[in-house]
């Protein structure tokens, strides 16, 4: 029989180990460098990008502070000279108003006279309603708080209750808006046989021929 002799086992090499070592290590040192540039690479993309962003913020900085400055202009413009149109269309009144002063003198007749003050009278009012306000047509209307204020009230056998009889003053409505309510009085109707009741704004006795004369 033979003798069975064990194999001696093989020793790794160990110049072979530490190549393998030294191959690691040199692989991982190439790697490092191609690491640090992809990050200082993304370093760059995000400087890039926060410079454009920053450049955009000053661009939109810049526009706000010009549109604030420019709307500040037209609102200080639009309250200095909003007036312009108006007062434009009023100027031929004063036009005429001056040419009356220079011919019309206190030795023209009436007629004369007469005609020239309802001819710029009429002028003011169409300029008036060129640019909105609008003389308010009262007489003979029931009354309405909204457009009249009463300052009298009085009895008519020709005017209705509770329709108006005359016109202290004249009421404006500029647009859809009352500026000024007219001043009226509201007749009674012919039932009701009491003196009239004068108001705050009337505090005498009032003529029936003349409701805004006052007897004391």
């Amino acid at each position: 029989m033979f003798n069975k002799t064990s194999r001696p086992e093989v020793q790794p090499d160990a110049s072979a180990a530490g190549e393998e070592s030294e191959s690691a290590s040199v692989a991982q040192d190439q790697n490092a460098p191609s690491e640090n540039e992809a990050c200082n690479q993304d370093n760059e993309n995000w400087k890039e990008k926060y410079q454009q962003i920053q450049e955009q913020y000053t661009r939109l900085a810049a526009d706000f502070e010009n549109f604030r400055k420019r709307s500040r202009e037209e609102q200080d413009s639009a309250l200095r000279y909003g007036a312009q149109k108006s007062i434009m269309e009023l100027l031929p009144v004063l036009d005429n108003l001056d040419r009356a002063n220079t011919s019309l003198n206190e030795n023209s007749d009436a007629k004369t006279l007469y005609k020239s003050f309802s001819v710029m009278q009429k002028q003011l009012l169409d300029g008036l309603e060129s640019i909105g306000v609008r003389k308010l047509n009262v007489l003979g209307q029931p009354f309405d708080p909204q457009f009249h204020e009463a300052v009298n009230r009085m009895p008519s056998n020709d005017v209705p209750e509770n329709s108006i009889m005359y016109e202290a003053q004249s009421g404006y409505q500029l647009h859809d808006k009352v500026i000024r309510p007219a001043l009226v009085v509201v007749s009674t109707g012919s039932g009701e046989d009491s003196q009239p009741e004068p108001t705050s704004a009337n505090t005498g006795k009032t003529d029936a021929a003349n409701p805004f004369s006052n007897k004391g």
